[in-house]
């Protein structure tokens, strides 16, 4: 089965180093705090180094995916024995049964959970609030929003037990720094100087499993083969019946971390109110009142719009019909009628190319039929020319508006209006209004 680091065509691995006195780590300063970063993608499968200041790092970070190597020491990698439950639950019970082991106000520190082993214990990474809050400053100074923080400690190899009860350990030396892996979510980080009574502790905690193997890796040259440290090693290891193997590279630590890691064997730290989810709400959380507004604003502006449609809709069917009323009554021997309006133009270019008579009834309905259009509620329904003389048929208000639409005709038509008949019914005028032009007939 493939693991989660090949999976991910591209990651980019920022390993955060120890503060040094009097150095400054929050604000525009993070931006020039010097780092190391790696980069894996289709191009550099083993992964290239760089070294330069965090803002650099931030600039390969599109579109891949950010793991934070944190300095081991800074972090605790424990275990406790717990019952099953549920994930919310083992998350506010882990850090009260973890108390005794550690040093300080349980409320200052932050407990990321991890694995639950073969032997029912439950992992966890403990690092202090203010030392994980700084390095997320850090990360946002820059504009970095990590996918994980993890000690450094789980980019060292571990293979699973191969015997139960028996497993690898591995371990790793950059100078003055050391690293060790016990298991798949335990391990430590200490200096060389403390290798024998470091490692004879985790021996002793072994009890009766102690690991298979050893395997050292070191940075650099072989000058460490040759030291009082190794020896040491060297002894311990026979006492306890452990391979130890010795394999010194020339490549950097971080290079060699990143090859190593494996994400789903990893605690990831950004877990509970460090956890991106809650990260987002904490940002957004402010600003919560202000898009509940929005958020109804937006409710109720549709509600108008649907509303309007639904009513615009109803005039443009209804208005279908009157414009089908009409061509029909125009063109009786009309039967199919797909689109009116091209159909009316059709007819009336029919019309137009009789003359004669037809030319005068042309000249009244363009004369006519701008003020037609543009009389607020006057509804036409039928249509007759003979002898020069056009009749329309329309629906009116009232009188008052039929009077109005009579002076129009007149006023701004230039046409001879009289009002044959007017009668009122279900609260509105209908009437026939008869046109000629201004110069044509008595």
């Amino acid at each position: 089965m493939k693991s989660w680091n090949t999976i991910v065509r591209k990651q980019l691995f920022i390993q955060l180093s120890a503060p040094q006195a009097g150095q400054v780590t929050g604000g525009a300063e993070a931006a020039v705090l010097p780092a190391s970063w790696v980069l894996q993608d289709d191009q550099r499968p083993t992964g290239a180094l760089f070294h330069g200041n965090l803002q650099e790092a931030a600039a390969q970070a599109a579109g891949a995916r950010v793991s934070v190597l944190v300095p081991g020491v800074d972090v605790v990698l424990a275990q406790v024995e717990l019952p099953a439950m549920k994930a919310q639950r083992l998350a506010r019970a882990v850090p009260f049964a973890l108390e005794e082991q550690l040093a300080g106000d349980v409320d200052d520190l932050h407990v990321a959970i991890g694995q639950r082993d073969t032997q029912g214990r439950v992992a966890n990474a403990v690092v202090s609030r203010q030392r994980l809050d700084g390095w997320l400053e850090q990360l946002k100074a820059v504009g970095l929003q990590a996918d994980v923080m993890t000690p450094e400690m789980f980019g060292l190899q571990w293979d699973a037990e191969d015997v139960p009860g028996r497993s690898h350990w591995s371990m790793l030396i950059d100078g003055q720094a050391c690293l060790l892996r016990t298991g798949a979510q335990t391990g430590l980080a200490f200096e060389v100087d403390s290798l024998r009574p470091v490692l004879q502790a985790c021996v002793d905690d072994a009890g009766d499993t102690p690991p298979t193997s050893l395997q050292l890796t070191v940075c650099g040259d072989g000058a460490f083969a040759g030291s009082d440290e190794y020896h040491l090693l060297s002894a311990l290891c026979a006492e306890q019946g452990m391979d130890l193997s010795l394999d010194t590279k020339n490549e950097a630590r971080s290079v060699m971390l990143a090859q190593g890691f494996d994400e789903q064997r990893a605690i990831n730290l950004l877990q509970g109110e460090y956890s991106r989810k809650q990260q987002l709400e904490k940002l957004l959380r402010p600003w919560r009142p202000a898009l509940i507004i929005g958020g109804l604003w937006l409710l109720l502006q549709m509600g108008v719009f649907v509303a309007e449609y639904s009513q615009l809709s109803a005039q443009n069917d209804e208005l279908k019909e009157q414009i089908e009323t009409v061509y029909r009554e125009a063109f009786p021997e009309s039967r199919n009628i797909v689109n009116p309006k091209v159909q009316m133009q059709r007819g009336l270019e029919k019309l137009r190319g009789g003359g004669g008579q037809n030319d005068g009834l042309l000249a009244l309905l363009t004369q006519a039929g701008a003020v037609l259009k543009d009389t607020q509620g006057a509804s036409l329904r039928t249509l007759r020319f003979k002898g020069g003389k056009l009749d329309v048929d329309v629906k009116m208000p009232d009188l008052q508006s039929l009077d109005k639409l009579k002076q129009r005709l007149s006023n701004e038509a230039k046409l001879k209006v009289e009002i044959v008949s007017a009668s009122s019914r279900d609260g509105k005028v209908e009437s026939r209004l008869s046109l000629q032009a201004a110069g044509g007939g008595k």
